[in-house]
């Protein structure tokens, strides 16, 4: 894969225009390094950590280690591995001259350890790459044009509900390999990234959290009850999902209860990053886990472009009545969405919590293909995934 993502501009524009540093962070093969190559122009500007011979110039010297470079920005892929790496970076940034134009890649990892040691504060802006969609574009809208005119989708619904959207298994566009992917990047993530992480005394109870997660996607989650089917201390499991979190395996997202009573306020719900996880026959499952990971990429991409603060949320009261998600614009309610898969008249919980928040949005999806239809008296709008999705990033 060559082409722009859906980062490049904004990267380019943003932070580099802006003499920052860009910190690309996502989940592990979802396309940073083919983004990174993209935006160099000289290939003598990509250094790779992994390079045993870059690895003993930059413990030496970051500034000797890349020293053979062209002109135009650099790419420094996995360096988080060096247990310094935030330090040397910060040398090499704040060097006298001119800045030069770094990009710094690498997985999950990266965002994990930035939060705490040397400080990089307003030396770099982060970025989070997500798998493909199927607005996925060089040139995504902004919030308020998403609802506008029609856009042509550039990646089917229905490949990304049997493919998932990374760029292997969804360009490979066979199933049986797409699983296969699938499970050995899982292993590779259980059984490698996440000792780089933490130390996990019982890499096989890991292993078996890991298996018992995609049942339950978009279900509360309830630590207390993982806890006794893995067999092991709640504090160990509560900090195995957020390692799985920080490894960029799963998600969670809250509920919202402000101006809401008698609403569940605790347990997040749960999704992945790999609908592969879950079984083909799960088939609402792995819908609902798909408009999830499209909603939270175009939260993140509005967030990390600065055209607002934008975040997930869902809300559930205490009778069960629930609505899938709510997006959140500047902290106040701003689009409410329904997952249903043949239901095309207003669903009544959608209208009732729609209201109660006055959110101005209200979109109910659905499986019917080319469905499009606005009810005016619940100012709610009942379209098809691919076609709502299509205009989204």
């Amino acid at each position: 894969m060559t082409q722009s993502r859906y980062l490049t501009q904004s990267i380019t524009d943003d932070a580099l225009a802006a003499g920052k540093m860009a910190f690309i962070a996502g989940p592990r093969q979802v396309g940073k390094t083919t983004l990174a190559r993209v935006l160099v122009a000289d290939t003598r500007n990509y250094f790779l950590h992994d390079d045993e011979a870059f690895r003993r110039a930059w413990a030496k010297s970051p500034t000797a280690a890349i020293a053979g470079r062209g002109g135009g920005p650099i790419v420094l892929d996995e360096i988080h591995k060096d247990r310094a790496w935030k330090r040397k970076l910060k040398g090499l940034y704040d060097q006298p001259g001119a800045r030069l134009p770094i990009i710094v890649t690498g997985s999950a990892r990266m965002g994990y350890h930035r939060k705490g040691g040397d400080s990089l504060l307003g030396r770099y802006l982060p970025y989070q790459l997500h798998p493909f969609s199927v607005g996925e574009g060089a040139s995504p809208p902004r919030p308020d044009a998403v609802l506008g005119d029609y856009a042509e989708a550039t990646y089917p619904w229905s490949d990304l509900l049997r493919l998932g959207g990374f760029p292997e298994p969804l360009i490979g566009g066979r199933v049986n390999l797409a699983q296969r992917w699938s499970r050995l990047r899982l292993d590779r993530l259980v059984f490698e990234d996440s000792r780089d992480i933490r130390q996990i005394g019982d890499l096989r109870a890991l292993a078996t959290l890991v298996e018992l997660l995609p049942e339950r996607v978009g279900s509360l989650l309830s630590v207390n009850a993982l806890h006794q089917d893995v067999g092991k201390a709640y504090a160990t499991v509560r900090a195995w999902v957020e390692l799985l979190d920080i490894l960029y395996f799963s998600f969670t997202v809250r509920p919202y209860a402000h101006r809401l009573r008698r609403v569940v306020k605790a347990e997040p719900k749960l999704y992945l990053y790999d609908i592969l996880r879950i079984p083909e026959r799960e088939l609402g499952k792995r819908r609902e886990n798909l408009a999830a990971l499209h909603l939270l990429k175009a939260c993140h991409y509005w967030t990390d472009t600065a055209q607002g603060e934008f975040e997930l949320r869902f809300v559930r009261d205490k009778d069960g009545r629930e609505i899938d998600f709510l997006v959140l614009r500047d902290k106040a309610p701003w689009m409410a969405i329904e997952c249903k898969s043949g239901a095309t008249d207003p669903a009544r919980n959608l209208v009732h919590f729609s209201e109660l928040l006055r959110v101005p949005h209200r979109i109910q999806l659905v499986s019917e293909e080319g469905h499009d239809r606005f009810f005016a008296a619940a100012k709610v709008r009942v379209i098809n995934y691919e076609r709502f999705f299509a205009a989204l990033v």
